[in-house]
């Protein structure tokens, strides 16, 4: 059963909460270094294995300066979250604007498909730890309920977005965006542990392990834009 998250916001807070004598410019600084240094290690570790203290030591602050910026561990991994999904909401942005300037050339599926997941890849590889963060709050549910509904409204609204290159009445919005979760779950497997990844398809180098996973991906996504397309029972099986 889920466990719901037990609240640090007594036994790690310190017992001032005065403000650190810094710029506002230091401050930012301070707070972004701190996100970051809480995403590497609920990445690594997920809500429970992260300790704020450790937080505050990778991140090269006391513990007083992180609890001045969040009260608690929930309010940090929240803080976390948000920053992932405003990350998504620009990658969201760059994908409807790769449909926003396809053209109506016979192969533009598979352009736009090679686009889209070419910027799939690349949100992976700039933010390493993206899939594991996910695949840890799936198991633990630990996130806050108010962060899953954010990522839900994203999800939704990109694809009701999509949904207006395609035919209406061939591709309900939840259709897209149950397509679009399960070319997310692939992803996420594979960068949450290219390794493991690696053994199970017997191949241990990276980088033709990658090449080879983001041919298939692109492949399978040419595919379901020429299905959407061309209607239930009548999809194109061919890829450019």
């Amino acid at each position: 059963m889920p466990r719901k998250l037990q609240s640090t916001r007594h036994s790690d807070a310190p017992a001032s909460s005065e403000a650190p004598e810094v710029s506002a410019e230091e401050r930012s600084s301070t707070k972004e270094r701190i996100l970051d240094s809480a995403e590497e290690l609920f990445a690594q570790k997920g809500f429970d294995g992260a300790r704020t203290r450790d937080i505050a030591a990778r991140a090269s602050v006391n513990i007083s300066t992180l609890h001045f910026h969040w009260k608690s561990k929930e309010d940090l991994y929240t803080a976390v979250y948000q920053r992932q999904i405003a990350r998504r909401a620009e990658l969201a942005k760059e994908v409807i604007a790769v449909f926003m300037q396809a053209n109506d050339a016979p192969d533009r599926w598979a352009a736009i498909a090679q686009a889209v997941v070419a910027l799939l890849f690349h949100f992976f590889r700039r933010y390493p730890y993206a899939a594991r963060l996910d695949s840890y709050r799936l198991l633990e549910e630990a996130a806050p309920h108010a962060a899953l509904q954010q990522g839900q409204a994203l999800l939704l609204s990109v694809a009701e977005q999509l949904r207006n290159f395609l035919p209406k009445d061939l591709a309900p919005t939840a259709d897209v965006a149950l397509n679009i979760l399960s070319v997310n779950a692939l992803l996420r497997e594979y960068f949450a542990g290219p390794e493991v990844f690696g053994e199970l398809l017997g191949e241990a180098d990276r980088s033709r392990l990658e090449a080879r996973l983001q041919q298939h991906v692109q492949q399978h996504v040419t595919r379901l834009f020429r299905m959407f397309e061309s209607g239930p029972g009548h999809a194109d099986p061919t890829v450019e």
